[in-house]
Formats: C-alpha cells, sequence, structure tokens
C-alpha cells in the first residue's frame, strides 16, 4: 500500500486530535464485489463504530441497512436511515425507544420476541425473519407460507467472507427466485467483511528504550478504540515513513501492559510523528474524526460522506462516483 499521500496530508493537517479514523476505497471494492455476486439481494450490517455518525451516514449512502441491538447505536441514528432493530435480549423498553425514533422493522428468529414486539406496538411494525445458514431452501419457503403478513422479509444468516459467500451464493439466489414476489431477500454481513476497510492515525506521544528494545505510546488505547481485538487475535498492519525498522513495542495511553497494541518489527519514528495501522476494521472508532481515502489512498476533500458521494459503485475505475 502506497501511504505517502497520506503522510503528505498529515505534514499539513491542521488538527488538535492525535488520532484519526480513516475509511479506505476498500470499503467500496468490498461492497461492489458483494452486489455483484448477490444482485437484488438486500445488505445488512451491524457497525461497531455505533457513535461515529459520518461512517453510519455512509453505511445507509450505499444503501446498507444498519442493524442496530444497542441503546448507543440507537441514540447516534437517524430516520433518514435504513435501520432494522435485531438483538438475543429484545426488551419492552429498547422496543419503545427504536418506535420513538421511527423504526418498527424488527429482525429475530424467536417467537417470544415476536409476541413481545406485538404486547407492546401491536400491529404497528413490520418483521424481517432471521434463519440459519443451515436452513434449506425448502425449511424457509414453508416457514414463510406459514408467516403473518408482517413478515415480509427474510434475512438468511450473517456470511463472514467473499469466500463463504460465494459458497453459498448459488443456494441463495435459488431462495430468491423461489420466494413469493413480495418477500424481499437480505444477508448479513459479519465483521469481517470490514477489517481490511480501516486504517486508523495516530501520533506517537511517547518513546522510551528500555534493555536495549524501543517502546513507544500512542495516543489512543485497546480499551477504547481497539476494544473489540481484546478477545481476538491482534492482526494490524503498522506504517511509518521511516524504511529503518527495529524490532519494538507499540502501548496505548494507558501504559499498562494489557494496553499493549502491537510487538514486533516497524519503522523508527519519534514523539509527535504520525503511525498507519491497517486492518483496523474491528475497532469501535468512538467519535473519531473520519478521513476518507480514494483508490489511490488520497484524502477526499473534506465533506460529510452522504454529502461527498453517491452509491454509483464503478469497480473497473474509481469504484466510487464523486458527487461534487
Amino acid at each position: 500500500m502506497d501511504t505517502a499521500a497520506i503522510f503528505t496530508h498529515f505534514d499539513t493537517l491542521n488538527t488538535e486530535e492525535n488520532t484519526v479514523l480513516l475509511l479506505s476505497n476498500h470499503l467500496y471494492q468490498t461492497v461492489s464485489k458483494v452486489w455483484s455476486e448477490l444482485p437484488g439481494v438486500k445488505l445488512v450490517y451491524e457497525p461497531l463504530s455505533v457513535q461515529n455518525k459520518d461512517f453510519l451516514d455512509l453505511l445507509s449512502t450505499l444503501d446498507i441497512t444498519i442493524k442496530c441491538s444497542n441503546q448507543d447505536l440507537l441514540d447516534n441514528l437517524t430516520r433518514k436511515q435504513g435501520v432494522v432493530i435485531g438483538t438475543s435480549n429484545l426488551t419492552t423498553s429498547f422496543i419503545k425507544s427504536a418506535f420513538a425514533k421511527g423504526f418498527n422493522n424488527f429482525l429475530t428468529q424467536q417467537s417470544r420476541d415476536v409476541l413481545k414486539i406485538t404486547n407492546v406496538l401491536g400491529n404497528e411494525f413490520s418483521l424481517t425473519q432471521e434463519f440459519s445458514k443451515e436452513k434449506t431452501t425448502e425449511e424457509i419457503l414453508e416457514n414463510v407460507q406459514q408467516s403473518s403478513s408482517q413478515s415480509r422479509q427474510i434475512c438468511v444468516g450473517t456470511l463472514q467472507s467473499l469466500q463463504e459467500l460465494r459458497s453459498l451464493k448459488d443456494r441463495i439466489m435459488d431462495l430468491k427466485w423461489k420466494l413469493p414476489s413480495d418477500v424481499r431477500l437480505s444477508v448479513e454481513l459479519g465483521q469481517e467483511f470490514f477489517q481490511s476497510t480501516f486504517l486508523i492515525a495516530t501520533k506517537i506521544i511517547g518513546k522510551e528504550i528500555l534493555d536495549g528494545q524501543t517502546s513507544y505510546t500512542v495516543d489512543m488505547s485497546m480499551f477504547e478504540e481497539f476494544a473489540c481485538y481484546l478477545d481476538t487475535e491482534n492482526n494490524f498492519s503498522v506504517y511509518s515513513r521511516s524504511d529503518s525498522t527495529s524490532y519494538c513495542s507499540l502501548y496505548g495511553n494507558t501504559g499498562d501492559e494489557e494496553d499493549l497494541i502491537l510487538e514486533g518489527e516497524m519503522g523508527e519514528v519519534d514523539t509527535g510523528d504520525w503511525i498507519l495501522l491497517g486492518n483496523a476494521g474491528l475497532a469501535d472508532c468512538r467519535g473519531l474524526d473520519m478521513i476518507l481515502l480514494d483508490k489511490d489512498y488520497r484524502v477526499v476533500r473534506p465533506r460529510s460522506p452522504s454529502q461527498a458521494f453517491s452509491n454509483s459503485l464503478d469497480l473497473e475505475f474509481s469504484l466510487l462516483t464523486v458527487s461534487a
């Protein structure tokens, strides 16, 4: 990846922030590939960045339905966005909160949740039935025929990768053609689809050498931006301007041993320098400023995503049509 344009941008960036979220063009490549594999199938995604309103706007611009399962995310959504309410622990208060914000489409596979929604909202809701990937086409069709008139949308499980999508493509498309014409089919995209779409730019705020090994500190933390990595294997790519590398450690701003972001070969940097952490799509980037990158990793002029982009993707050329 050519990061020169990104570092050039940060040379002139006038910001008090020490950490910035970078959304790469890989997002549009990924979405375009899914659309080409599953034409006419709606896409559903549950974002981790529940407080990054720019990112939430961009998902809607790309016609991705946002799955909402927690109050923090709900508080940051607007009626302009396509939203489905889905959670394994659906409470009466959450149903009421969602309805008060204008969201009445619920995603569930539990009959007890349907009863709970009905008790709160009566018939003023629509239902997206969720099925596991293991269900056969015949089982799903039989269930749809027996379902109520409120359930005219179905979701066939969560796909974790393009490889899995392609392995199930024929079955998904066969189901789509056999469904009644008034039933809409969707699939949920897992977090792994978006893992390589984010980079994070963060500034070195501390440097020390202990026993011949350099230890750096950055102004972010595994307990905040990278919270969801705590229970998984860290798999970040590190980019800096330096061609000279050494084995070092990179810690979050708490300095705790548990706040180790990565340990390994990294370009040598100094306090005040910016570094890039790639493959950070599983990060919960709470409230970070977001910068958009084009296919050549150049910074798109600052605008909100919904103003800057249309959802017209061009895989061969720019992948993204900029609405100037």
